[in-house]
């Protein structure tokens, strides 16, 4: 128990994996933003789409949690990650890079939001998600759809950078 994030920790958490992420995007430059290749055919702007989208997943699962609602019903229930995320790349592809970034930011707010008004007990109780109907703890739900996304995706950016920039 010990190990256990404060909701204060797991925000800076949050920020820092976000600026980092940010600072990718700024590393590898705005023109490069939707140059295919960076995971498959998948460009930044993609990955970033990607990112949102299960980001907002989880602020909207967050909310509901806190407000003792149901969690929101799942788009893609059922389906394995590869087909949810190609059904969710084919849904977020032909969104122009301002759109993709500004709902990115939002959704960033968003999910500080919905961490900021919890307890931190409420990170780990399995019964603060339950009643909702999830089976996964707030932490669980934040790590996975936030803060470990990007830098699950950050890895492969640098990759891509490594094998794409002259040196």
């Amino acid at each position: 128990m010990d190990n256990q994030l404060t909701t204060a920790q797991l925000l800076e958490v949050m920020h820092t994996a976000r600026s980092n992420w940010e600072a990718l995007l700024v590393e590898v430059g705005e023109t490069r933003l939707t140059e295919p290749g960076v995971e498959g055919d998948w460009s930044l702007k993609d990955i970033s789409a990607h990112i949102t989208y299960f980001e907002t997943w989880a602020a909207d699962n967050v909310m509901a949690f806190g407000r003792g609602e149901p969690q929101p019903p799942a788009e893609y229930k059922g389906l394995d990650v590869d087909e949810e995320n190609a059904r969710i790349y084919e849904r977020l592809r032909a969104k122009p890079l301002d759109q993709v970034l500004q709902e990115s930011r939002t959704s960033f707010q968003r999910s500080i939001e919905a961490v900021q008004g919890l307890r931190d007990e409420d990170l780990y109780d399995p019964e603060f998600t339950r009643k909702s109907g999830a089976d996964w703890t707030v932490i669980e739900l934040i790590e996975g759809d936030t803060f470990e996304h990007y830098n699950d995706h950050s890895t492969s950016v640098r990759a891509w950078l490594d094998r794409t920039v002259t040196r």
